[in-house]
């Protein structure tokens, strides 16, 4: 076993003090901004301590804008487009070489998308995105097998000449070797990602990012870049020492700072969990360098090297909706509506506490009674038809006691926070959850063109971190693929099957652009599909001749949220068709140049009178 130097113990201390100062950064964004209490909101744990659980009832507005956008933001996947930007190269047969490329590029993409489950992950990400921030890892991932050529020379393509390493030593084969790589792409939990404690608001300031990764012991044998010296050292070291992580732990397993179950009883030590170890996957930005740590460790588990192939700066795609001047970490858009969501919780629950409270209550004369109050007690306790004894009239002798009226303003005041939560939240309107809470035409329209800006500028966002992905996974292909394969693909262009080849992915001398169509991540509904094929029908009815622009046609589509690039071409042959009188115009009933009528019953009409007509002269007609 090699020495370990010193050099190794002070990497090591470097950067554990570099993510504990990370971490206090982060820290204070989240006690600012109550990003866990947003989480506790949405997940229904509202209660104000202050009430009684007989008097308290939780409107979950958080969980209600929060389904509300999720549709609006990302309800079906898009298709992915690879479009050559600039060619470095003046000849014609290579751009048309390139362009051809990137449209096989794409088909890759868009099979690739279904095969990695990319909406779900997506989802996850913008509703973490509303909360925090959302984060997706596009990585090449791959199993480990034992080499049974260990410890042999390396030779070259033809077998006669064996490699030589940098430092003039043989290479010799590893003890293990990749299996079964593939693609993946990961939603990372928000909490499990930092950056460098002086990170700003662009990536063009931020000095590293570290992603943290939970595994046993075990695990960590298993992956072949961790040096066995360090993990040796981590035996023993399950426990964590980061309190937000404890927590985290805690709140996951339903448990408190005592160990104890919501039931109040301990876990028996054969049902303890394996102890996990924390892991930093450290991305070095500007030394375009990466390694990995172990929490509490020793030594660095992988030592920094080259980022591995596929990887430009880092693997990570980042969903900020509303970000600060001076902070990587944004600010939190349900973090903004959370006092008025309190508010109207503690409005309702008064409502509601008010209407237990003041049940009917009476007055009686003393005079009707005298001293003896046994009569009274009947009106406590009698059942119905009691007789009651009185001193006189009995209508003056009992009296009801009006309950006290609660303040209007009370239920006004529910109205005026809930319009300011749909300001707050980011645009979720009562319609959108299928209420009406406009009090005029005018007014809705108004707030309807409000929403419609704030989430049309939140879809956009959307669509540059999903292109991001894109072209993330289109870099990862490039570097990893290995053999030819049919894909089949389902798109615009109606359903199709692509040849994909390794020379396909070849480097080419310029670049390319990642694009979507937009109106795809809408949500899929029928009646709402409907009523845009038929105003775009009613359109080309009225106009005819538009269907002769192939690109008014294609734009015109797009504006009524209909991506379908074959239909596209079969309109424009139609518009063709009509415009040469071919086929009849919409609307016109007249005849049609140089074309016969189509009339089934004149036409049998005709023809059997004309067979009459042969009969009764006896003579046919001579052509």
């Amino acid at each position: 076993m090699s020495r370990i130097s010193k050099k190794q113990y002070e990497i090591q201390a470097d950067w554990e003090n570099k993510i504990a100062r990370a971490k206090s950064v982060r820290t204070k964004w989240k006690e600012d901004f109550n990003v866990d209490l947003g989480i506790e909101y949405f997940e229904g744990r509202q209660k104000d301590g202050t009430y009684a659980d007989a008097d308290w009832i939780t409107i979950n507005n958080i969980y209600s804008h929060v389904k509300a956008q999720l549709p609006a933001l990302y309800s079906a996947d898009p298709y992915f487009y690879v479009k050559l930007r600039r060619s470095y190269s003046p000849n014609p047969m290579d751009i048309v070489l390139w362009e051809r490329r990137g449209k096989i590029r794409a088909a890759m993409l868009n099979y690739l998308k279904v095969e990695l489950k990319l909406k779900e992950k997506i989802r996850i990400s913008i509703q973490d995105g509303l909360f925090k921030y959302g984060v997706i890892k596009t990585h090449y991932w791959s199993e480990t097998a034992d080499n049974p050529d260990f410890g042999n020379p390396i030779f070259s393509v033809d077998e006669k000449t064996q490699l030589i390493s940098d430092t003039g030593s043989p290479l010799m084969e590893p003890e293990t070797i990749p299996v079964n790589g593939r693609y993946k792409i990961t939603r990372v939990l928000p909490d499990d990602i930092l950056w460098d404690e002086d990170a700003g608001t662009l990536e063009d300031d931020w000095g590293w990012i570290a992603h943290r990764t939970r595994m046993t012991l075990e695990q960590a044998r298993k992956n072949p870049k961790y040096k066995k010296q360090a993990l040796k050292k981590l035996e023993g070291k399950g426990q964590t020492s980061d309190q937000e992580l404890k927590e985290r732990e805690e709140r996951k397993k339903g448990t408190n700072v005592k160990g104890r179950s919501e039931t109040g009883q301990k876990k028996k030590e054969s049902e303890k969990e394996p102890e996990l170890l924390s892991f930093w996957e450290i991305y070095d930005l500007k030394k375009k360098t990466w390694l990995t740590i172990a929490e509490d460790g020793e030594i660095p588990v992988m030592d920094e090297e080259p980022l591995p192939p596929g990887v430009e700066l880092h693997p990570f795609s980042f969903l900020f909706f509303t970000q600060r001047e001076d902070s990587v970490y944004p600010i939190p858009r349900i973090s903004q509506g959370l006092g008025a969501a309190k508010e109207y919780n503690r409005a309702r629950s008064d409502i509601q506490k008010h209407r237990k409270r003041f049940n009917r209550k009476y007055a009686y004369s003393k005079q009707a009674f005298g001293n003896d109050i046994t009569e009274v007690s009947k009106l406590e306790s009698g059942d119905d038809g009691t007789l009651v004894g009185v001193n006189g009239d009995a209508n003056q002798a009992v009296a009801p006691i009006k309950d006290a009226q609660l303040d209007q303003m009370r239920y006004q005041e529910l109205a005026y926070l809930k319009a300011e939560m749909v300001e707050l939240l980011g645009g979720s309107s009562d319609e959108a959850r299928g209420i009406a809470g406009a009090d005029s035409a005018t007014q809705a329209g108004i707030l309807d063109k409000r929403l419609e800006m704030k989430e049309g500028d939140a879809m956009s966002m959307v669509v540059d971190f999903v292109t991001t992905i894109a072209k993330k996974l289109d870099q990862l292909v490039q570097a990893h693929i290995d053999q030819e394969e049919a894909v089949h693909v389902h798109g615009p262009q109606g359903d199709f099957w692509e040849l994909v080849k390794e020379d396909d992915y070849e480097e080419i001398n310029g670049e390319y652009e990642y694009s979507v169509n937009v109106g795809a991540t809408l949500p899929r509904m029928p009646q709402m599909e409907r009523a845009s094929w038929q105003a775009f029908l009613t359109l080309l009815s009225n106009f005819p001749q538009l269907l002769l622009s192939k690109r008014l046609l294609k734009t015109m589509a797009e504006q009524h949220h209909i991506e379908d690039e074959a239909m596209i071409e079969e309109l424009y042959e139609l518009g063709k068709q009509m415009m040469s009188g071919q086929i009849p115009s919409p609307g016109n009933t007249g005849s049609q140049p140089g074309v016969g009528e189509d009339r089934p019953v004149s036409a049998m009409g005709g023809q059997a009178g004309g067979i009459q007509s042969l009969i009764q002269g006896g003579n046919p007609i001579q052509g």
